[in-house]
C-alpha cells in the first residue's frame, strides 16, 4: 500500500455549486447518500466538493447539464447554480500532480481509466487515517476536453473536504446572486 503525497491547501476562496433553493450550501448530507456516480465520497462520511476556481465551477455545471440534457430554461428557479464562496485551508491528499497521482496509486493519467469504486476505497482509507480531504484533477474538465494538467492546480481541480476531519471547519464566505460567473463561452474555458 503506498502512502500519499499531501499538500497544504491555502489558497482562497473555494467555490461551491448549489442550487439556488438550498437554505445551507454547505449542507454535506447529499455527500452521504450511497450513489455509484460517488468520486470521493461515501455514506461513511460527509464530504463537502468544492471547485478551486470559477473555471472549474462552470465547468462542473456545464458537464452536469451536458450529461442530464438540460439547460437553464428548463430549471425551476428554486433549481438554477448558485456559486458560493468558501473559505477553508487544511492539509489534503494530492491527486492532483504527477507525484501526488503516482503516490496516491492511481493512473498517471487520472482522471481518465479510474473508476470511481477505487477512489471511494482510497478516499475511505484516507478519510480513516485522518485525511483532511482531496485536492483532484476536475473529472468534469477532463470530459469537456482539458488535459493540460501542468501549473498550479487551482485552474483545473476540486477540493474535497472531509469536514469530520478537517481541523477548522469550511466558513461561506458568500452567495452569489448573480449567474455572471457561468456566463463565459466554453470555447474561452478548455
Amino acid at each position: 500500500m503506498t502512502v500519499p503525497t499531501t499538500i497544504l491547501h491555502d489558497h482562497l476562496p473555494l467555490y461551491r455549486v448549489v442550487r439556488t433553493g438550498w437554505s445551507d450550501p454547505l449542507d454535506t448530507s447529499y455527500s452521504q447518500r450511497p450513489s455509484a456516480n460517488n468520486r470521493w465520497n461515501t455514506p461513511d462520511f460527509p464530504t463537502l466538493y468544492c471547485s478551486c476556481s470559477e473555471r472549474v465551477a462552470r465547468a462542473i455545471v456545464r458537464d452536469l447539464f451536458r450529461l442530464a440534457r438540460l439547460e437553464l430554461a428548463d430549471l425551476q428557479e428554486s433549481m438554477l447554480p448558485q456559486l458560493v464562496e468558501v473559505t477553508w485551508q487544511g492539509d489534503v491528499v494530492d491527486v492532483a500532480s504527477p507525484n501526488g497521482i503516482q503516490s496516491a496509486g492511481f493512473s498517471p493519467d487520472y482522471p481518465i481509466g479510474v473508476n470511481k469504486e477505487k477512489t471511494r476505497v482510497a478516499a475511505r482509507r484516507w478519510h480513516n487515517d485522518g485525511a483532511g480531504g482531496v485536492s483532484a484533477r476536475s473529472a468534469s474538465m477532463m470530459r469537456l476536453g482539458f488535459r493540460l494538467w501542468d501549473g498550479f492546480h487551482s485552474s483545473w481541480s476540486e477540493t474535497a473536504i472531509f469536514v469530520n476531519n478537517a481541523p477548522a471547519k469550511p466558513v461561506l464566505l458568500r452567495r452569489r446572486p448573480d449567474m455572471d460567473w457561468l456566463a463565459l463561452p466554453p470555447e474561452t474555458e478548455i
